[in-house]
């Protein structure tokens, strides 16, 4: 196992793992879950507001979600209700009869051309099987690019490694040694690794 070498807790920071240098900066947004993809970033803060970047700043995009992903298939979200929503043209427009997880699921993910649960197709939102992967996580990231990450229930950031077209699965977990224990939610793009603490402290990791 690679360990870091940092001192994470200014901004920003180098962290040493292995051959790989990691330069983190805290990003001074309050929000408590953020996904990136297709070159752009969204978060929702504790009041369920909506914020996307632009630039060095922050914008509110109207309407409450308690969780947003963006993508290649867009910006779609959930709200406290469960209903899942897309934003169109700057508003959030409901999806009737969207049945794309199963309701014991509490994270969609839009990295992919189209939202990858299984055996999904254009025709068939709600797939048509899902594969047990062994592992235990408290939530789980898929980048544009195709790379999964995860994070544990005592705060590890874990990385799926061997994932490919004919392998989508991958091959194993591998840990990540970053802010080890303190991780509450990952998201990843275009090489910038995006971690929101337990202390809801966000940094942007160049990867």
């Amino acid at each position: 196992m690679r360990h870091v070498s940092s001192h994470c807790s200014a901004s920003p920071c180098l962290a040493l793992s292995g051959n790989f240098m990691l330069r983190c900066r805290n990003v001074p947004v309050a929000l408590v879950q953020i996904d990136a993809g297709a070159g752009q970033v969204f978060g929702v803060d504790r009041n369920n507001n909506i914020y996307t970047q632009y630039g060095e700043s922050w914008v509110q995009v109207p309407g409450r979600l308690k969780q947003v992903t963006v993508g290649p298939a867009g910006v779609w979200g959930v709200n406290n209700r469960g209903v899942v929503f897309k934003l169109v043209a700057g508003h959030l427009v409901f999806v009737p009869g969207f049945n794309f997880v199963p309701t014991y699921l509490k994270q969609i993910d839009a990295g992919g051309a189209e939202f990858v649960a299984g055996g999904v197709s254009p025709n068939a939102c709600a797939g048509d099987n899902w594969q047990h992967i062994p592992g235990y996580l408290s939530m789980i990231e898929v980048g544009t690019d195709g790379s999964v990450f995860g994070v544990t229930s005592r705060g590890n950031i874990l990385h799926r490694d061997g994932i490919s077209k004919d392998l989508p699965e991958g091959i194993r977990w591998r840990h990540v040694p970053l802010y080890s224990g303190q991780v509450k939610q990952v998201s990843y793009d275009l090489g910038h690794l995006w971690i929101i603490l337990k202390n809801d402290l966000i940094y942007d990791c160049i990867v």
